[in-house]
């Protein structure tokens, strides 16, 4: 008996979970280490997009951008809602009209976040020889803290390894299934008891 409870409470946390996936934009918390310990880069920051098939991510904006450390969203950056936008990579060089897209695994990644002046961190699919590049250019007028290693918009292979995403799952989703876990908890308390 206890078995058949077990397979029911996973069942029915699966089902909720597989509902608390996105059918509209959700959030998604990103990192990226790049690099070595000569020019060690990590970028952090949340992107807000569709899950779609095979783990693909079609991305509407991005908040809270760090890059080594350096919180992107404040000025002088002026990395602020409005004034910043997100473009898929390729269509900088095609004007192909592409969606910006990453990808759970990194095997897919194309998409650039632009700021207020033309700067931008980008991740793209074009370098010959490897699947995904990596490149920045970055304001050089931030101080304190002193940005560092900015890659001045060249490319490099992307670290695919470097890359982790992981979707913030929303409140709602979060107490339905602590509510679920508590109810099968207080049933089989109550059969027992």
């Amino acid at each position: 008996m206890f078995f058949k409870t077990s397979v029911a409470v996973a069942t029915t946390a699966i089902g909720l979970t597989a509902l608390a996936y996105p059918a509209q934009a959700a959030q998604f918390f990103f990192t990226y280490t790049h690099g070595g310990p000569t020019t060690p880069i990590v970028v952090t920051g949340t992107l807000t997009g569709d899950l779609g098939p095979g783990g693909i991510i079609t991305i509407n904006g991005f908040s809270d951008i760090t890059y080594n450390g350096v919180d992107l969203d404040s000025d002088p950056f002026e990395w602020q809602p409005g004034s910043t936008f997100v473009d898929s990579y390729s269509n900088q060089s095609s004007g192909s009209g592409v969606p910006a897209t990453a990808s759970f695994s990194g095997a897919s990644m194309d998409f650039v976040l632009f700021g207020s002046v033309f700067q931008y961190i980008g991740f793209g699919p074009v370098v010959v020889g490897n699947p995904t590049i990596f490149s920045s250019s970055l304001s050089q007028t931030i101080t304190n803290p002193p940005l560092t290693n900015d890659l001045g918009g060249v490319e490099e292979p992307f670290n695919q390894a470097g890359w982790s995403i992981q979707l913030i799952p929303e409140p709602s989703a979060v107490v339905a299934l602590l509510g679920l876990g508590l109810g099968a908890l207080a049933s089989r308390v109550r059969k027992q008891g």
